[in-house]
C-alpha cells in the first residue's frame, strides 16, 4: 500500500495538540541506481505540534530500498533510518511547501527528500567487484572470459591516453 503522508491541517491548527502519526507503506522512488518498489516498506513516525504560528515537525523514517552495483549491476537490499526536526511557519512561504490554505499538510515531498538523502549514488557491492566485461558482458567477479582487449591504438580516443592528467 502506498504510504499516506497527508495530515489534515485544520485539525492541527485548531486544536493545537501534539499529533503523533505512525504509518507504514511504500513510496515509488527511482533515484540513480536506487529504487523503492511495492516490496519495500517505509515506517513513518511523525510528531506535529502547532505553537505561535509555527508548526513543529519531527519525522523519523525507517525504510528499505534496492540498489544496483554500478560495476556488476547486481541488485542488493539496504535499510536506512533518517530523522528530521524543524519548525515551519505555515502562514508564509517555506522550503517544505506546507500551507495553511490547503486542507492537508502533504509530508510526501519531505519524506522523499529524506529518503533520497540516504541513498548512495555510486554504490559498489564490494571492493573486490571487477564489474562486467566490456565486450561480452560477463560478470568478471564470478567468471572469466576469453575476450581479447581491443588494441588501444585502434580506438579513436587513443590520443587521450597521451594527456598528462
Amino acid at each position: 500500500m502506498i504510504l499516506d503522508a497527508k495530515v489534515k491541517s485544520t485539525d492541527q491548527t485548531i486544536f493545537k495538540d501534539k499529533k503523533i502519526i505512525e504509518r507504514k507503506g511504500y513510496l515509488p522512488i527511482n533515484y540513480g541506481n536506487n529504487f523503492i518498489d511495492n516490496s519495500d516498506e517505509i515506517t513513518l513516525f511523525t510528531e506535529l505540534e502547532f505553537q505561535d504560528d509555527l508548526l513543529s515537525v519531527q519525522i523519523k523514517i525507517d525504510f528499505s530500498y534496492k540498489r544496483i552495483c554500478v560495476r556488476c549491476l547486481n541488485p542488493s537490499s539496504n535499510n536506512e533510518i533518517n530523522e528530521l526536526s524543524s519548525k515551519v511557519n505555515i502562514y508564509e512561504e517555506n522550503d517544505y511547501e506546507l500551507n495553511h490554505d490547503d486542507e492537508y499538510f502533504d509530508l510526501e515531498p519531505i519524506i522523499s527528500e529524506m529518503i533520497i538523502d540516504k541513498m548512495q549514488n555510486n554504490f559498489v557491492c564490494s571492493n573486490e567487484c571487477k564489474g562486467l566485461c566490456t565486450y561480452c558482458g560477463i560478470n568478471l567477479t564470478k567468471k572469466t572470459c576469453n575476450c581479447e582487449e581491443k588494441n588501444l591504438k585502434e580506438s579513436p580516443f587513443s590520443s587521450l591516453s597521451q594527456l598528462d592528467l
